[in-house]
């Protein structure tokens, strides 16, 4: 039986802050594999805004690649629009009715949890949460909380930095490289 901890997001890009929170949790032993599930359409946020799943996919996988435990998860590109967590739990569980599945999330978005589309379903899967700016962890239960650092990074600065030096410190290298070959940043 393998513990995989799902770590749902629009990876708008991903960012050094994505992998730290993995590495946490693979280092905490909180579970055997920590899985990215890119999200092409979250229903609470505004597409708009949202570089190309497929650019958002292959920067996922590249991003990944040198971390073992860390697997970037195509499960929700193959399902219907907007995406649903609970929808995705219920086919993950069906395929591989042997994993533990550990709900990763911020606390901005465990705050929230109860406006989601099958709320009650979610919430039988464990929580894991890590801290978000301004939002406290004292209001989860202690065995609920991820001791990570908090990282202050929002893909939004990145999508809208020019300072290369700060993208450096934000993206891993070939996130970067391959935002340049496909022009996916703002005059850099």
């Amino acid at each position: 039986m393998k513990r995989i901890a799902l770590f749902f997001g629009s990876f708008n890009p991903v960012h050094n802050g994505h992998i730290g929170i993995g590495q946490v949790v693979l280092n905490q032993q909180k579970a055997d594999e920590v899985h990215y599930i890119l999200t092409p359409q979250n229903p609470h946020k505004n597409t708009a805004a949202l570089l190309p799943e497929e650019h958002r996919w292959n920067m996922l996988t590249q991003a990944l690649a040198p971390y073992d435990g860390l697997v970037a998860n195509d499960i929700e590109l193959h399902m219907p629009k907007p995406s649903y967590t609970a929808n995705t739990l219920r086919k993950l569980t069906s395929e591989h009715p042997n994993n533990v599945y550990i709900m990763l999330m911020g606390a901005d978005s465990a705050i929230g949890l109860d406006a989601w589309q099958n709320a009650a379903y979610i919430k039988q899967f464990p929580l894991l949460i890590y801290p978000r700016n301004d939002i406290s962890l004292d209001a989860f239960p202690a065995h609920q909380r991820l001791q990570a650092p908090l990282l202050d990074i929002a893909a939004t600065s990145i999508r809208e930095t020019k300072d290369m030096q700060q993208l450096k410190a934000w993206l891993p290298d070939g996130v970067i490289a391959y935002m340049q070959t496909y022009q996916l940043l703002n005059d850099i």
